[in-house]
This record gives C-alpha cells, structure tokens and sequence, in this order.
C-alpha cells in the first residue's frame, strides 16, 4: 500500500473516530487517537502533495435531529504536544510568523477539561443561543438543554458587547458523574464523565438533560463586538467571574515555558484530586492583540496549543483486594479502586500480579496508589503513596486456601501461587475453562459470556465442554432465562453451529493447557494435519517422542500435552469435542514450513494479530523472543530493543511492505 492510500486510509478511519467521539460512543480510547492523530499530521508535513486529500475537518457534521447554525467564527480545535521540546517549537513558529523571540511573551495556562465543547451566544446580554462545536464550522442549537447548567448565566450584568460568544467544556463533576451513573440500568450505563456529558448534552427531550448534573466552565471565546471588552486573557477570566460564570481555579500566567511545564507537572500528579477530569492543560499566549496577528490554520489556532500529561498514570485508593482464579488454578490477586479516570478510560481494577509483589511493594487495603495503563496494557499498581497511609491500614495477609476452600500452593520457581485443586474440583476454575473455549481465539462462540455460563452450570446444562453442543435440546429452559428469548437463544446455536467447523490449532488452544498458547498450539496442528492423524497419535505410545520431534516445542508444553491426554476424564471428553466438529485439514503447500517470525513495533496497515493470522496461514512458526534461531523480524514504527538485537544477530529483517510481498 502506497502512502497516499495508507493516507487516505487513517484519514477516514479517523473521521469514523471523530463521528463516534462526538456521538458519545468511541470505539478507541483517547491516547490511541492522538497517536493515529499525530501519525497523520507526520503523514501530511512530510508530504504536501496529500493536501489535496486532507479534508478530516475539525469535529463530526452536525446531526439532522437538531437546527443546524453557522459559529461567527469557527470553533478550531487545539493542536496537541506531549512533551516541552514539542511546545517549544510550536511557540517558535509563532515567533517566525512574527518575526519576535517567543520568550517575549505571557503566556495562560489551564485545565484543559474532558469535556464537550459549546459555545454560548449572548445578545444584548441575553443567553441567545446555545450551539455545539458540530465540524467546527456549523453546529447543533441545543439550547433549550442549557437552560438549568449550573455555571452559565442567563443574562450578563457586566458586558458591554451587543452581542459576545462565550465558549468552554460541559462537562461532569467524578462524584455527580458516579451516583448518576448507579441510577441507570447497568446496560445504558455511560463508561466515562465525557461520555455522559455529550449523550446528555445532545438530547431531543430537554428535560432529560435538565435531570442530569451538567457544568459549564468556559475557555475561550468567539465574536464580540465591544473590542475594549478584554485585551488579554487574565481580563478575559475576571470578565467571566463578574459575569457568575465558574472557573477552574487553576488558571495562572507565566513568562517562562519552563516553569509553565513545572506546573504542568504539579498539576498532573495531583489530577486524581481535582474535581473534574482533566486529559493536560491549555498554553495560550495571553495578548488578544498578537493571538489576531498569528490567526490560525484550517484547523487550529497558531496561539495556543494543549500539552498533554506525559504519563498515563493516575493516584487513586484501593477499596479491597480480590483474588481471581485463573482456568489452571493460577491465583491473580487484584486491587479493586477508587473509579479513576486514566487516559480515556475509567479504570476501576488493576492487577497485583502475585503475592510475592503485594508484599514487595507493601499494597494495603485503604492505601492511595500510582496506577500505570500504557495502551492495551492492563492496568497495574507501579507505587504506593506512603505519605498519605494511615496507621489503621493493616499489612496484607497472604490467603491459605483458594475461593473454592483448596490449599494455595507455589511451584518451586514459580511467582504465581496455585489452587491444589484439579478443575472439576473448582468452580471458578472450571468457569474460566468455559469462558477460555468460547472465546475469539478459541472455538468462537459469540453469546455465550460469563454470566450465562454460570447460569447454564448452576442449571446443569453444562458440566463439559461438549454439553456446550447439546444445548439445542434445551430450548424450553433456556428461552426463560432473563433477558434471553427466542432469538437471543436462535443466535446462539447458530454461533455454536458455526464453531463447528474449525482448524485443528483453535480446537487445541480451546482446551486450555498450561504451556499450550496460540504458538504451541499452531505447532502442533503444523504437524499432525488432521483430526484422523491426531487421534491416532493421541493413543499411540509414542506420543511424547512425536512431541520431541516438533521443532520449537518446549519441555514444559510437552509435559503438559502429555500429562492431559493421559488422564481418561480429558481424552474422553476431548474426543467427545472432536467427534462433533469438523477439522479444515491443513495443506502441504505452505511457504515456508518451520520458518520462525517475529513482528515488532506499530504496524501501519494491520493489527499484530491480523499479520500473524497470515503468517500462520503460509506455515511460519511465530516465535516470542529474537535469538540466533529466529529466521525474519518484521519492524514497524518504533521498533526498540527487539530490532537492535536482531541486527547483531543478523536475523533477516523485513519492513511491513516486504513482509506483505513475501505472503502475496
């Protein structure tokens, strides 16, 4: 793919996200749009001819349930720096617009709130109208939904301009957000603050948004006709406070960039604390005079810029420590917290990973804590806030028994600790062996989640995983079940009908082995091809030695295979699976038999997983780890460590295009 296609490509993909951001329902959280973001604005600078096709806009087109109204003057959204370097040399350009040394200028910094952006309009000192951003040129009149939103005012008392647009975020204060949460049905629930404000916001029924606690607090301006009104943005605050409008409190003016990225800091580790969520903060150069001189692109002002928090990390309490046992009895102990807001997403669990870290790091029920969640990292306890911790927070208890009442055990060698128990002995084992057979990347079975699973074992419907297709026979029971019917119970035989026909890989991976992963699991299938093949081996005394003979399969996923089909229970009930579902039989043809890749770094056309579902399917192994054995690296964007090895090692690199050539 050429990068004027890759171009095009995000540039719709983004818009997708920009209409779903607006509707209140985002698919993606806001740190992964602001690297596609940035990705495309690397595109565009680097090169110009894409202009032509550079049509993203600024929001998302009003929608035809509202009167559409063209802003004054557009309603721009900010350009983002994640760092000081890149706020640096944002103000740098505006200084060679200019032709003046940026360190000249006073700049305002605030919160930068994560909310939805309106823009109130008031005529001869009258609220008027009340408009949404819409795509930045034309937007939704909603104002019949501002009317009871605490911090706008409906007339002006100290304003001279016949007519003045005042703009900022509605947004939610966390603890009003939390209670009117808990007053919805769980599955209308918002997942965030931001979300709640824009689908209240933006309702046909105005008195629904007059029952929700909504706030207004402004940022900025638009038109206003008295031109002595404000000169600066310090004016443009005590404006808005003789006027009743709220403030954050946070707002101060500095000279220095460097101090202003002080208090950026201060302000990050301490935005658990505030109110409201904040994503970063806002840098305005103060002077109303020099922000008409810089103007601004098609899409942004030349005069401020949001430096967003560097850190995806948050400061919140645990409320209590739980323990999760996993489908081969592994303990996962997990800290249940304070609801906090991280980089988009409402965080309220975050794993301790094992006993052993609870006591290094010293994590006690009631004790504030730093929580890290990088991407699609799972959210995780990085350091306790010891300075803040009572006396009365007692020292953590390391449990003796699992859930289930078995002893606890550790492995010699192992981190994680173990219930004793087998899996027909424990429930909760047991039903992460069913959530394991159902999932994506096992047997696929769409509808059949957690909740119903337990229902169905508390029924006795299901006591194995072949009961799963025998559950046709159940339809009198099932229907009655809340919230299922007819069709819900239609859509899930024919999900179940459909996993049916499967490779031999997915059926191994479903069964949940220790050691038995996506890698493994292709391994195998790689060699014995088919079901007739493998039930043949299965039995055969020389199972273990077919094992040994797969190169890349490790002792500990041989033992494991081994030590699970010896056992009767597992064999009958495996072949009880196998006998009911169909194995695509695997072809000779393939490329590149026992050849070992790797990918590494962002992909710009593809997912990881989409290209190791390709690779697969042309016969590569694909290895975990770069060593003198792997035969080819793929490196996307931001290749680290990974690629620095491989070039030692003078493993075959390939880019992502390469890699795409060598499979078509």
């Amino acid at each position: 793919m050429g990068v004027k296609d890759s171009f095009i490509k995000l540039r719709d993909s983004l818009k997708k996200y920009n209409k779903e951001y607006y509707n209140s329902n985002p698919s993606i959280d806001d740190s992964e749009y602001d690297k596609l973001k940035k990705k495309y604005d690397n595109l565009l600078s680097k090169n110009p001819e894409l202009n032509q096709f550079d049509d993203l806009g600024i929001g998302a087109s009003p929608s035809s349930k509202f009167k559409k109204f063209r802003h004054y003057e557009p309603m721009l959204s900010l350009s983002n720096s994640f760092n000081f370097n890149g706020t640096e040399e944002f103000f740098k350009k505006a200084s060679n617009f200019l032709k003046k040394q940026y360190s000249n200028y006073i700049f305002n910094v605030d919160c930068k709130i994560d909310g939805v952006s309106l823009s109130l309009i008031y005529k001869n000192n009258k609220l008027f109208k009340a408009i949404t951003r819409g795509d930045g040129l034309v937007g939704e009149e909603i104002t019949e939904n501002v009317f009871s939103i605490k911090g706008i005012p409906k007339v002006l008392k100290n304003c001279k301009s016949d007519l003045i647009e005042i703009r900022g975020e509605v947004f939610f204060f966390r603890n009003d957000f939390e209670k009117f949460n808990k007053q919805l049905e769980k599955k209308i629930q918002f997942s965030n603050p931001r979300n709640a404000a824009s689908g209240s916001l933006r309702q046909i029924n105005s008195k629904v948004t007059r029952d929700r606690p909504l706030r207004f607090i402004p940022h900025g301006y638009g038109k206003f006709t008295y031109e002595q009104e404000f000169l600066n943005f310090e004016e443009f605050l005590i404006f808005c406070k003789r006027n009743n409008f709220e403030q954050t409190g946070y707002a101060k003016k500095y000279s220095s960039l460097k101090n202003i990225y002080d208090y950026i800091s201060e302000i990050e580790k301490k935005r658990s604390t505030i109110k409201f969520d904040i994503d970063g903060m806002v840098i305005k150069i103060s002077d109303l005079n020099l922000q008409k001189m810089l103007g601004s692109t098609n899409k942004f002002p030349r005069w401020a810029i949001a430096a967003k928090f560097s850190s995806e990390e948050a400061l919140t309490q645990v409320e209590k420590i739980e323990l999760q046992i996993g489908r081969t009895g592994a303990i996962t102990p997990v800290a249940r917290l304070k609801p906090i807001n991280i980089g988009g997403v409402i965080v309220s669990n975050a794993t301790l990973h094992n006993f052993d870290e609870i006591i290094r790091k010293d994590i006690r029920i009631n004790d504030f804590v730093w929580v890290k969640r990088a991407g699609d990292v799972i959210p995780y306890v990085s350091k306790v806030d010891t300075e803040r911790r009572k006396e009365s927070n007692k020292k953590y208890k390391i449990p003796k028994n699992c859930l289930c009442g078995f002893k606890i055990i550790k492995t010699k060698g192992e981190a994680v600790q173990r219930c004793s128990a087998k899996i027909n002995q424990c429930e909760y084992q047991n039903l992460e062996s069913f959530k394991h057979f159902v999932s994506k990347k096992a047997m696929n079975i769409d509808g059949l989640g957690e909740k119903l699973i337990e229902k169905l074992i508390s029924l006795n419907l299901l006591s194995n995983k072949s009961d799963i297709y025998k559950l046709e026979n159940h339809k009198d029971k099932i229907i009655k079940l809340e919230g299922f019917g007819e069709k819900s119970f239609l859509n899930l035989i024919e999900s179940i009908d459909k996993s049916k026909v499967t490779s031999l890989s997915r059926y191994l991976f479903s069964l949940g082995l220790r050691y038995l992963g996506e890698n493994n699991s292709e391994l195998i299938s790689l060699h014995f091809k088919n079901k007739t093949r493998f039930k043949n081996f299965i039995q055969s005394k020389k199972l273990k030695e077919q094992l040994e003979n797969i190169d890349g399969l490790g002792v500990k996923a041989i033992s494991s295979f081994v030590n699970y089909f010896s056992s009767k229970t597992n064999l009958e009930e495996s072949f009880a699976i196998l006998d009911i579902v169909e194995i695509r039989e695997l072809e000779d043809n393939k490329i590149s038999l026992n050849k070992s890749i790797l990918f590494t770094g962002t992909l710009q056309n593809m997912s990881r997983d989409r290209a190791k579902e390709l690779a697969k399917k042309k016969g590569y192994k694909i290895a975990s780890n770069v060593s003198k054995n792997l035969d080819i690296l793929v490196s996307g964007e931001k290749s680290g460590s990974k690629l620095k090895k491989a070039i030692d090692l003078k493993v075959n690199i390939l880019s992502e295009r390469d890699f795409l050539n060598l499979i078509n």
